[in-house]
């Protein structure tokens, strides 16, 4: 319980996902076949809004070795809703042209999401950040009451302080 709050848990890497899936994603990769020259990967990094970075892996067996080799392509990919998150597993397809000077692939779906620790995960994009940050501000300020509301006198203006609290008693 201790690593799902722990500072381990924030230091996410993709090292680590690629180490406890590579034998399914292989077996994944053999028995179904993508259409569209579509990859499956995983989120790498969230920070720009709209754009992920995804890290996806081919598996070639290599007769010289009779071993199994990983290769890893990073590509940038579209996402229109902003809906990754920093280690989501994604299924990505070409886009047939660029958005931008790297943008080549846009997201088809997130195929698993990846559990985290807070109730609304922030993504890395600063912009979403502030403005969510900017509505936490303005419902917290709702929810507030103000602890020195105006008098309002029956005239529509503002009283005067009372009178009695200023005099002193009389015995």
């Amino acid at each position: 319980m201790a690593l799902f709050l722990s500072a381990a848990r924030n230091a996410w890497h993709y090292k680590y996902w690629q180490r406890q899936t590579a034998g399914y994603l292989r077996t994944y990769e053999k028995n179904n076949k993508l259409p569209n020259n579509e990859m499956v990967g995983y989120v790498i990094n969230d920070k720009h809004p709209k754009s992920v970075r995804v890290a996806c892996d081919r598996y070639m067996w290599v007769m010289r070795y009779k071993k199994a080799f990983r290769y890893t392509k990073k590509i940038w990919a579209h996402d229109e809703q902003s809906e990754c998150r920093l280690g989501d597993v994604v299924r990505v397809q070409p886009l047939g042209y660029r958005v931008g000077p790297w943008k080549t692939y846009v997201l088809c779906r997130v195929l698993h999401r990846e559990p985290r620790d807070d109730a609304v995960a922030l993504r890395g994009s600063d912009e979403r950040n502030l403005l969510l940050a900017r509505r936490v501000e303005t419902e917290q300020e709702e929810r507030l009451p103000d602890p020195h509301p105006p008098r309002i006198d029956a005239i529509g203006g503002s009283a005067p302080p009372a009178v009695e609290a200023m005099t002193p008693p009389s015995a």
